[in-house]
């Protein structure tokens, strides 16, 4: 009988040794601690978010295409033109232009203006007398006046021109003046009057 009652308290006391331990609160709390402690730092981490990055391209500003301007057209660039004579200036036509001005540029680098509503404009070249290398342009103008464009620079040269003396009203007709030439100034002119260059003839005294 005694044995009996030692192998049976031998059976609970392994039954009871293989029994899991039941958690206690203890236990309970300790995990629940460890638990907020993971989600707070969780929480306290910042979110990193992927931010797509937009390359802006560069505007382009648009640009004011130049006004294509009159062509010269004569006198060619570069020609050598005769001191004397007449020399046409041409060019081609603008359709906003109302009026065009020539300009010719002396040797000297004085500007000479001449306006006009032609696409042309007759020169005549003894009335430059420097000599050396001239320019020409020419400014397109609306008909109010105001400057369109200008064209490019042509070149040309001309040759110094010198005006014909004039040989100072004197006449020579070798034969002496009639009734006396003291008043004709050795002009052959008759007496009371005098030769006048600008007429070619003789006037008298009293009409100067």
């Amino acid at each position: 009988m005694k044995t009996k009652v030692a192998i049976l308290v031998s059976i609970s006391l392994l039954l009871f040794s293989c029994t899991p331990a039941t958690p206690t609160q203890e236990d309970e709390v300790v995990e629940i601690a460890t638990e907020e402690i993971v989600t707070e730092e969780s929480v306290s981490q910042p979110l990193t978010t992927e931010e797509s990055i937009v390359t802006e391209e560069p505007t382009e500003t648009p640009t004011e295409t130049p006004i294509a301007c009159v062509t010269l057209l004569s006198p060619v660039d570069g020609v050598e033109i005769p001191p004397v004579g007449k020399v046409t200036f041409s060019w081609t036509t603008l359709d906003e232009a109302g009026k065009y001005v020539l300009n010719i540029i002396l040797p000297s680098g004085d500007i000479v203006p001449f306006e006009t509503d032609q696409i042309f404009h007759d020169q005549y070249m003894e009335a430059f007398s420097m000599g050396g290398e001239y320019q020409w342009q020419v400014v397109a103008q609306g008909k109010d006046g105001s400057e369109i464009c200008v064209s490019e620079v042509a070149k040309f040269d001309k040759s110094a021109y010198s005006p014909p003396q004039e040989n100072g009203g004197e006449n020579k007709n070798d034969e002496g003046s009639t009734g006396g030439g003291d008043s004709g100034g050795g002009t052959n002119c008759p007496p009371g009057t005098e030769y006048d260059p600008i007429s070619g003839g003789c006037i008298g005294s009293g009409n100067h």
